[in-house]
């Protein structure tokens, strides 16, 4: 009998002991800064792991990072020459018409799911590719501009890497991108669009650690892509559905 009263006393002791542990180093993290948290510095170190969060508790996936896909676009002014547009962000459009809806729809973050995939498949190309695909695909032909045929592209791309189908599923994202960016720009500035270009714009927000700071931890990063050929039919139902959404959301892009 003494021995089963003496094993609930230590377990009891114990469990008290491990709560009040627990309770102390819960309180030096929460309270202010004071004497008796600088004293305990190294258990604290030692405990953060267990007793700090992060931005990603609730979403162990979370994105590091907020991009944006910013075109650019040429034209013909009445004299014949090419005039080039300032950036625009898409994706800023696309995310005004977010504002003060708790379910918008999924297309409303099209540019950016897009950009998710298509920097997935740039990341996976190796440095010669990247920097073709970063060019211009624009070439002189039969006293104008052409896009440079998907043949060549493919098959330059090919000569410079092992993996054909890396290379196809990035120009299909490329085709896509050109296709909206085109789209995009009409709407945007009225005009006949023969050229359009991207880039990918990254902001890094602080580490949690440092969410109240004013300083920016993180500089800020673009990845630019070069001209393609604006060579695409214009239909004028998608167009309208563009402008719509511009002349709603695109006021401070």
């Amino acid at each position: 009998m003494a021995r089963r009263v003496s094993g609930r006393v230590i377990a009891t002791l114990v469990s008290l002991s491990v709560v009040a542990s627990y309770v102390f180093v819960t309180l030096l993290f929460v309270t202010p800064p004071n004497p008796m948290k600088s004293a305990f510095a190294g258990v604290m170190s030692s405990a953060s792991p267990y007793f700090t969060q992060k931005w990603n508790v609730f979403a162990p996936n979370i994105a590091k990072s907020n991009p944006q896909l910013r075109i650019q676009a040429q034209w013909r002014d009445d004299e014949g020459e090419l005039v080039r547009s300032e950036w625009v962000s898409v994706t800023a459009v696309e995310f005004g018409a977010v504002a003060g809806n708790a379910l918008p729809s999924r297309i409303q973050k099209l540019s950016w799911n897009v950009l998710a995939a298509y920097s997935t498949r740039f990341g996976d190309l190796n440095t010669e590719q990247k920097a073709v695909v970063q060019d211009t695909f624009i070439e002189r032909f039969d006293g104008g501009f052409r896009g440079i045929p998907s043949e060549e592209l493919i098959d330059r791309l090919v000569s410079l890497g092992d993996d054909r189908g890396d290379v196809l599923d990035l120009l299909r994202y490329d085709f896509m991108i050109k296709e909206y960016a085109t789209y995009f720009a009409t709407a945007t500035f009225d005009e006949e669009i023969e050229r359009v270009r991207w880039e990918v714009y990254r902001e890094r927000p602080n580490d949690f650690d440092r969410r109240f700071d004013d300083d920016v931890q993180y500089e800020s990063t673009t990845t630019r892509f070069g001209w393609r050929h604006a060579d695409d039919q214009i239909r004028a139902d998608a167009l309208a559905a563009f402008e719509d959404v511009i002349a709603r959301y695109g006021g401070d892009s």
